[in-house]
């Protein structure tokens, strides 16, 4: 691992959208400086390069890795190669940062742990909705004892009409996405959960998905995963989370619409004894005895990017975990697969 200077120097693998906001975070952070890019695409990177300027533009990673002044790698290429480009970016000594998922299988993660332990290398997986500001607050009001004993979490996140398809189809094809709504929006909604929940370990996960909307896929493309997934995780202590997750869904008018016109509902709610926290709208709801206490409540101010970002950098130069660890990146994989799992088999499995 090379010595990191006052500077830390970043570089971003895969140019799309998640790349862009990386690099605004990167601008944002102090102490932090996008020195290169690589995709490739050429209009990709001659777009990405004429916005954010990073001093190198490369086409394939391997040569982005190979730069001795690069520090630390952002992947955000698509979901089966988040595995190979992190293992080749800790073979080269960097810092990873990896969107989400973290990799497509659980027993792939184990792999990215132990390399980046033995080498004393920071790893921190694409989890921006941990520093959105209404999920600050939560945090801070859930460690600060106001909910009581939280027993139960809601987690949802479902779209009327919204399949994402991807460059060549990867979204729709399970051996390059690792599955759908699942692994695409359940990440979100169950990781948001289970931090406000203070990441608690799994004992046992029931869950189905289902695959029901293949009309809506653009004609002759594969399409091998699930466009929706409903279950329940049971975690040490008793407590439980249930969520609810689809691409596509008749959903019912309570679900109300986005910019499109299209119903989608994006919602966490943590439920203690002393309290329940809701993050859309954000609200707290007390128990005062004989009634309860509705408070309307207000997120932190910053991006959640920028957030993501600063702590990432911050673990770098201090040695210490990321909010989002490599231990709870193995943990979460666990889940997900076990969703899976459980939707094959029929049956709960127990981690």
């Amino acid at each position: 691992m090379k010595a990191i200077g006052d500077t830390i120097q970043l570089g971003i693998v895969g140019l799309g959208w998640p790349g862009h906001r990386h690099a605004e975070a990167i601008a944002a952070t102090p102490g932090a400086r996008l020195v290169a890019c690589a995709d490739l695409g050429e209009q990709r990177r001659e777009e990405f390069a004429r916005v954010h300027r990073p001093d190198k533009v490369y086409v394939e990673y391997d040569e982005l890795l190979a730069d001795p002044d690069v520090d630390a790698v952002i992947v955000g290429l698509p979901n089966y190669l988040h595995f190979p480009a992190t293992m080749s970016a800790l073979a080269a000594g960097k810092h990873v940062l990896c969107e989400k998922p973290p990799t497509l299988h659980a027993a792939d993660m184990r792999k990215v742990r132990a390399r980046a332990k033995s080498d004393r290398l920071v790893y921190s997986f694409g989890r921006q909705a941990r520093f959105d500001g209404r999920t600050v607050v939560a945090r801070r009001l859930i460690e600060s004892g106001r909910l009581g004993n939280i027993y139960f979490a809601r987690a949802l996140f479902v779209r009327s009409r919204g399949i994402p398809v991807g460059i060549g189809g990867w979204f729709l094809d399970k051996s390059k996405a690792g599955g759908g709504a699942l692994i695409d929006l359940g990440v979100h909604a169950i990781d948001t959960a289970w931090y406000l929940m203070g990441c608690p370990k799994a004992e046992t996960v029931s869950g189905t998905v289902f695959q029901h909307f293949g009309s809506l896929v653009p004609e002759r493309m594969h399409y091998d995963v699930e466009d929706s997934a409903y279950g329940q995780i049971r975690f040490e202590g008793g407590a439980a989370l249930h969520f609810e997750v689809s691409w596509a869904a008749n959903l019912s008018d309570d679900i109300p619409s986005n910019a499109q016109g299209k119903r989608e509902a994006h919602n966490t709610i943590v439920y203690g004894d002393a309290a329940t926290i809701r993050l859309s709208p954000f609200g707290l709801f007390e128990n005062t005895g004989d009634t309860v206490r509705d408070t309307r409540l207000e997120g932190a101010v910053g991006s959640n990017f920028a957030g993501q970002m600063a702590n990432f950098v911050d673990a770098i130069r201090t040695g210490q975990d990321p909010v989002n660890s490599v231990d709870q990146a193995v943990d979460l994989m666990d889940m997900l697969e076990a969703v899976y799992r459980s939707s094959k088999s029929g049956r709960e499995v127990v981690l």
